[in-house]
């Protein structure tokens, strides 16, 4: 059950803060004694490509973070071909680099607990990895724990500040950002970790990509194309209806909003996209709606999805999933945003609705989404789109 924190008119008393300090200290030695169980090894200086053979990234949480982490492994690969790539992923996100030529090895992180993990790390020592690179910024202790157990002798690397809670003793080296977080978009908080640790040669940001195995890709287009034939079509939007539950905007709402596309523009056609054990009720709701040229479209793979959005002209979502593909793929978006921060649509195009503070997204008025689909399509017919322009609802 939730319990407010007490609020002191003063500030916390004087017992409350020896707690505190204590409680901090007892952290701090507990992670100095952990990471001396480990054999950390500390790292004070930028490593040489020359060497480093080989190179570990753990990236085990959402969908959208592993298209965000993808420059890192290009930008190695097109400075030294030879070295190995590893990537560890779980079932979210795996599934977008099955294709991906530039990863040597693929590990399933998926676990429940610490306990798994231990488990799984175990394989993963046995490729003796040079440099290991914690990609998930949150969780020190166990991000920690597991990128130092996922190497036998080699170093371990994240994004943070060493600080009284002692997360420094569980890795080589903590790489401060050089700006607030919320500030510098994730590929580029991701690329900066990097370049602290890798001495590169200087150059632009990498855009996020992502590798299509060229068999899906073609049967996948073949169905979109046949699609879009019945309709007298030549381009597609993509609407995405899935989210996290306070990251929803509504069924009935996306459907209203096909509704605008159809009557508003004769050249597209509409394809909605949803988790596949939603799929029933979408497909239904899409036939039920009388729509014309708006359809569900089955993405149980992975590659599937890809293709749909690497071939459409636009995409509308209320995740950032969705949107870091499509911003890959370089799609204008009309994104459906709790706030702004460092996971908005990256060097495209966008158009971000935002809701009243304190709001869910579900509370964004069709009025505005509308009027944010008229610009959109007005300036992508036009091929004006640039840019991005966020509105508060």
């Amino acid at each position: 059950m939730y319990r407010p924190k007490r609020v002191y008119k003063n500030g916390l008393p004087i017992h409350k803060r020896i707690i505190t300090r204590v409680e901090q200290l007892n952290k701090f030695l507990f992670l100095r004694i952990v990471g001396k169980i480990l054999r950390v090894h500390s790292l004070h200086r930028k490593l040489t490509l020359d060497e480093i053979s080989s190179v570990l990234f753990i990236r085990y949480d959402a969908f959208g973070d592993m298209v965000v982490t993808t420059p890192l492994w290009r930008i190695l690969k097109r400075l030294k071909p030879s070295i190995k790539i590893g990537v560890a992923g779980s079932s979210k996100n795996i599934g977008i680099i099955g294709a991906d030529n530039d990863i040597d090895i693929i590990y399933d992180y998926s676990a429940d607990s610490l306990k798994d993990f231990l488990r799984i790390t175990a394989k993963t020592r046995q490729d003796n990895w040079d440099l290991v690179v914690m990609c998930k910024f949150n969780q020190k202790t166990r991000g920690g724990i597991i990128s130092r157990l996922s190497t036998t002798n080699g170093f371990n690397v994240t994004i943070g500040t060493p600080n009284t809670q002692g997360h420094q003793a569980l890795f080589s080296t903590l790489i401060p950002l050089p700006k607030p977080q919320h500030e510098m978009p994730m590929t580029e908080q991701l690329q900066y970790l990097l370049s602290s640790v890798i001495d590169l040669p200087k150059q632009n940001i990498e855009r996020p990509s992502v590798k299509i195995d060229p068999k899906t890709e073609e049967d996948t287009k073949r169905e979109i194309e046949e699609m879009l034939i019945r309709d007298k079509c030549s381009k597609y939007i993509v609407i995405n209806i899935d989210a996290p539950d306070v990251r929803k905007w509504g069924l009935e709402n996306n459907i209203a909003l096909a509704q605008y596309i159809e009557s508003s523009s004769s050249n597209f056609s509409v394809m909605f996209i949803s988790l596949p054990s939603n799929q029933k009720h979408v497909e239904n709701a899409v036939l039920n709606a009388n729509l014309i040229r708006s359809h569900y479209f089955p993405t149980n793979d992975v590659q599937n999805l890809l293709t749909l959005i690497r071939n459409s002209s636009f995409v509308v979502t209320p995740d950032t999933g969705i949107a870091h593909l499509a911003s890959a793929e370089i799609k204008p978006i009309l994104g459906f945003y709790p706030e702004t921060g460092e996971w908005l649509p990256y060097a495209v195009p966008a158009y971000i609705l935002l809701p009243k503070h304190g709001e869910l997204i579900s509370s964004i008025s069709l009025s505005h989404a509308i009027e944010g689909m008229r610009i959109c399509l007005t300036e992508i017919e036009k091929g004006q789109f640039t840019g991005v322009t966020i509105v508060n609802s």
